[in-house]
């Protein structure tokens, strides 16, 4: 009687062992920045996309400023007051929720924000309203926070685009730490002694608490959410909001 030999078995074993030993995991899929369920945000961005961002978002040069950080300005020959960005009498009111962390707002500013600047905000037909939604960690509190010391001198949106442009590619990361942040108001020429003394004040911590609130109170539970004269914006890229504003304005 014949027997099967043993030899070539075993290196057929030791070579499906080794295959396995091989094979690399799956990764997970990260999904959007949603408050209140726990997914990720939609991910950690490239590196480049930050100096797109920077790029994209300033709408003017860069220039030098304090512990390497990136300078925003506010879109050339678009009118700004407060938390309003285009022209206070414009007949589209565009309510913009954003944790200044998400890297889905950081998106949004590259593709969409910058065609919604050149044509409806610069036409006067709609204008932004920013509402501070900071969830995602203590970065995104302290950024907020700055957000509204800026405002009190005058430079909200100039913050805006800075933070953004500072965005690190890891949530509560150090991009928003203290010193950064208080090195981005020296590079916009704010009074810094001042800018200190708001980001501290109760007012400060009130803003922040009360985006939270007005949020939820409206049903927001992602960042970016927009909301058009009332309607929340469900559909994505500049074509589909274009459409929308132009149904709602007059």
């Amino acid at each position: 009687m014949s027997t099967e030999p043993v030899r070539p078995l075993r290196r057929e074993r030791r070579a499906a062992a080794l295959a396995g030993k091989r094979g690399e995991p799956r990764r997970a899929v990260r999904q959007p920045r949603t408050f209140g369920i726990g997914l990720v945000s939609l991910g950690a961005l490239a590196a480049g996309l930050v100096v797109v961002a920077a790029v994209l978002l300033l709408n003017g040069q860069p220039k030098a400023v304090p512990a390497s950080v990136a300078q925003g300005a506010a879109p050339a020959g678009i009118p700004t007051a407060g938390f309003v960005l285009g022209n206070a009498a414009a007949p589209v009111t565009i309510d913009l929720y954003e944790d200044f962390q998400c890297p889905a707002c950081l998106a949004w500013g590259t593709s969409v924000f910058p065609s919604l600047t050149r044509n409806e905000l610069a036409a006067g037909t709609a204008k932004i309203v920013f509402h501070s939604f900071a969830f995602i960690g203590q970065e995104s509190t302290d950024a907020a926070r700055a957000g509204y010391a800026a405002n009190q001198q005058g430079r909200f949106w100039d913050m805006w685009a800075t933070l953004y442009a500072n965005q690190g590619l890891h949530e509560n990361g150090g991009a928003f730490s203290r010193a950064r942040l208080d090195a981005m108001a020296a590079g916009l020429g704010l009074d810094t002694g001042r800018f200190a003394a708001d980001f501290d004040s109760a007012a400060a911590a009130a803003f922040v608490s009360e985006g939270a609130t007005a949020a939820q109170a409206a049903g927001v539970d992602s960042t970016p959410t927009l909301i058009v004269d009332g309607v929340r914006f469900s559909g994505s890229g500049y074509a589909a909001l274009a459409t929308v504003i132009a149904a709602a304005a007059p």
